[in-house]
């Protein structure tokens, strides 16, 4: 596929003829995947943090420049965009026929800034750039869990104002880091382990920080007692190390395992939060739901969405975007986006939005199938199946703090696949010439 002057420079900066106008959409694009895990870093209460104004910084000035990558994931850009256009057209066509025109498209401008133009902004470059992304984002999160571990053992909670959210710890003692939600942090800190995980088998990380980083990110699920957040983490290690295990591996996962299980044998269970207690284990021993939180009324919001799609016979096109809460019971999204975009949406939204994870998933699967490093599969393949399971237990996610890590993990096997791509061209080429050189050889022999 050929590739226009614009998205030949994202191949190589050094070619540019803006060297300002880079290194401004550098520092501009950093900033924000710094920031992008600061989800209440907002302006005036609206859903535009300050990550989302660097991102439109950094958008803007790639627009001046005359830089905008025609298609960052090559091929696999077409199926993004048809999945964005099929969610888009579900969302707005439902809310223009049935629902709220003006909601719908608030909805639809949310959706389209995180899945459609920050991806241009994310995946471009080659590998060490999206490492350097990597390690930004996941420098957010440690900064936010550092801050919310030495709250909860310093500080302990702080009563809120009614309006001000739950502060750094709930009354519940559970951690909400400065997001000022528990199961938000503990998602957070599930989606980033993947690229952790990759940062420390590609070798950017030392041995002893990523074992650090990675204790940080474990104590601070813990702490939120947060059953989604943990069931979240869990399965992004059983992903990551499943496709990437070897017995050096198994060893010292096996040696790490037997360790905690003798400090929580000699210290006993006291020595967990008391709130993990009840929330985490309580459930998990007893099998008794209830003790498991807001799931229960989550399960009504479920059941009551399933009513809804049965009442209305809801299939291509739902009631129109941010409507369920309007006739809801609970007067509350349900807190899944898959009956979420199917009651609202349709079926048309919903399965728009699984495209993106399917690009995903089939990236890692063409890097897992032509044997490039087994981390790089892993990494996004972990990454999407959070994702995916983060999605059950969450409204609309089109908080960039959901799509960044996604993007960067797709980013990253995307430049893994295309610097094979070019390494294959070029021995494509030298053997090529070299054939040709060998016969005109032959040729004058021959005369």
């Amino acid at each position: 596929m050929s590739l226009t002057p614009a998205a030949a420079w994202n191949e190589s900066y050094s070619s540019s003829k803006h060297p300002t106008m880079i290194r401004l959409e550098t520092i501009s694009t950093y900033l924000a995947v710094f920031l992008s895990p600061f989800a209440t870093f907002r302006f005036f209460g609206l859903n535009f943090t300050i990550s989302d104004l660097f991102y439109c910084a950094s958008f803007g000035v790639l627009i001046l420049a005359g830089l905008i990558p025609r298609s960052p994931l090559r091929s696999a850009m077409w199926y993004w965009m048809f999945g964005s256009a099929l969610l888009l057209l579900g969302l707005l066509g439902a809310s223009l026929i049935n629902g709220d025109a003006a909601r719908g498209l608030l909805v639809c401008v949310q959706y389209l800034f995180a899945y459609v133009l920050l991806v241009p902004l994310v995946i471009r470059g080659d590998i060490d750039r999206m490492q350097k992304l990597a390690m930004l984002f996941l420098a957010g999160v440690i900064v936010i869990d550092i801050h919310g571990i030495l709250s909860f053992y310093l500080v302990g909670y702080v009563p809120t104002l009614p309006g001000e959210g739950k502060g750094i710890v709930t009354g519940a003692r559970r951690l909400a880091t400065i997001l000022g939600n528990p199961n938000l942090a503990g998602a957070i800190n599930a989606l980033v382990i993947p690229s952790l995980l990759y940062l420390w088998f590609a070798g950017r990380l030392p041995r002893w920080l990523a074992s650090t980083l990675l204790a940080i990110i474990v104590v601070t699920v813990v702490l939120t007692s947060s059953n989604s957040g943990l069931a979240a983490m869990t399965l992004s290690l059983l992903i990551f190390i499943g496709l990437v295990a070897n017995v050096r591996l198994l060893v010292r996962l096996s040696i790490l395992a037997l360790i905690l299980a003798v400090i929580l044998y000699v210290g006993g269970l006291d020595l967990l939060p008391s709130a993990f207690q009840k929330r985490v284990l309580g459930a998990l021993t007893t099998g008794d739901i209830d003790e498991a939180g807001s799931f229960v009324s989550r399960t009504q919001l479920m059941l009551e969405a399933l009513s809804v799609i049965s009442a209305k016979q809801i299939l291509l096109l739902g009631i129109g975007a941010d409507q369920f809460r309007t006739i809801s019971v609970q007067n509350a999204p349900v807190h899944n986006i898959y009956l979420l975009l199917w009651v609202e949406g349709g079926l048309v939204a919903l399965f728009g939005w699984l495209f993106y994870a399917g690009v995903g998933i089939t990236l890692a699967y063409s890097a897992w199938r032509l044997r490039l490093e087994r981390h790089v599969a892993a990494s996004t393949l972990a990454t999407c199946g959070v994702f995916l399971l983060i999605a059950f237990s969450n409204p609309h996610m089109y908080g960039r703090y959901w799509t960044t890590p996604v993007l960067i993990s797709i980013g990253i096997v995307a430049v893994h696949l295309r610097a094979w791509a070019i390494e294959q061209r070029k021995k494509e080429t030298y053997v090529t010439i070299k054939d040709i050189r060998s016969a005109a050889a032959a040729r004058h022999r021959a005369r």
